[in-house]
């Protein structure tokens, strides 16, 4: 691991119960939900970058047995605690410990924007070795910036590559998905900063 993912890495792992606290009933509800339904009643996913477990009970509630992880063994400890009988372990999603072809939708809201923008491909690459079918979910700040800071409270001060909406859809095209749909939306803060959202589906 590289000194900067190392440094980030870090700093979640010295917030994890406040971060978990901020953002679980700041998430992207109808996204789940328009998510579940592509992959199907039961599906299992995967949450390839959980944190502290923001996201664990949400994809239950809308249907889906997920799987999740995060590279922040501290995050792993306050996610077993919040949702205790979860599909959860620590793992680096760019060599993720799955064969290929085990899940039905992948789960990546803002997983992605800690690497360069050299490392992206590669890591949804990998992503889609694991998938079968079903949809991706994936969400970058708006931008063009390759790992520069970003605010992301409680953690403080990150480093963050943000990508356009053209450039997320170019991604998922790239990687073969059909039926993408990608849009820009507000910042869940109320702050000036965007995000790009992409959905697509892996075709049979």
């Amino acid at each position: 691991m590289d000194a900067l993912l190392r440094a980030t890495v870090n700093t979640y792992d010295a917030c994890a119960e406040e971060y978990l606290a901020a953002w679980k009933d700041r998430r992207p509800r109808d996204s789940a939900r328009t998510f579940a339904r592509m992959a199907g009643d039961g599906a299992l996913v995967l949450d390839v970058a959980g944190g502290p477990g923001v996201d664990v009970r949400l994809l239950r509630d809308v249907g889906l047995k997920a799987a999740s992880g995060d590279l922040s063994s501290e995050c792993m400890r306050v996610a077993r605690t919040f949702f205790p009988k979860g599909l959860l372990a620590r793992w680096d999603y760019r060599s993720l410990p799955f064969a290929d072809n085990q899940f039905s939708g992948i789960w990546a809201p803002a997983a992605l924007q800690h690497l360069p923008r050299r490392a992206i491909l590669p890591a949804m690459r990998e992503f889609r070795r694991v998938q079968a079918t079903g949809p991706i979910f994936v969400t970058f700040p708006e931008g063009e910036s390759d790992m520069a800071p970003m605010e992301d409270p409680p953690a403080g001060m990150v480093q963050v590559t943000s990508v356009t909406p053209e450039e997320l859809q170019a991604l998922l095209l790239r990687l073969g998905y059909v039926d993408v749909e990608v849009e820009s939306r507000p910042d869940p803060r109320g702050i000036a900063q965007r995000w790009s959202y992409g959905v697509g589906i892996a075709p049979v």
